[in-house]
């Protein structure tokens, strides 16, 4: 019985460990490309979807915004502009670029983020925080404010 305790034990922490080996910079700098392309390249609105975290969807775009797709990616999108000076929730018909610009990924604090620059097509950048966690099935999905 005793072995069977450890085996378990072992099992576990080796599943752990191949978790955690999936989350890296070039993972979430995947996830954030990925979500770009289908918003940008693909004018896939709806497609952006299975990037964010299923209970986020439900609760926030399903519930909360009665499942209009394009009010919750852009206030997804919400960024500050001039460090502070106002905020701004974007047209996505009007985003001219995005570029990720900085990814963090530290497993050991559950810290996850890609900061991705947007362009407008009238001239306006601005940086956004896009917040990763890992769902219960152990996938990197975005994750956003509800309310």
């Amino acid at each position: 019985m005793k072995k069977l305790g450890i085996l378990i034990v072992a099992m576990l922490l080796v599943s752990i460990s191949v978790n955690a080996q999936e989350y890296t910079k070039s993972k979430v700098e995947e996830i954030a490309n990925g979500f770009i392309s289908t918003l940008l390249m693909e004018k896939n609105l709806k497609g952006t979807l299975v990037f964010f975290d299923l209970s986020y969807v439900a609760e926030q775009h399903d519930n909360f915004l009665e499942g209009r797709t394009e009010q919750f990616v852009a206030e997804f999108l919400s960024g500050t502009v001039k460090k502070g000076y106002y905020d701004m929730t974007p047209e996505l018909h009007r985003i001219k670029s995005m570029k990720v610009k900085k990814v963090c990924c530290n497993p050991k604090k559950e810290e996850f983020y890609a900061d991705v620059q947007i362009l407008m097509d009238y001239g306006v950048k601005y940086t956004v925080r896009l917040d990763l966690h890992v769902t219960e099935s152990g996938e990197l999905r975005f994750i956003g404010a509800v309310g």
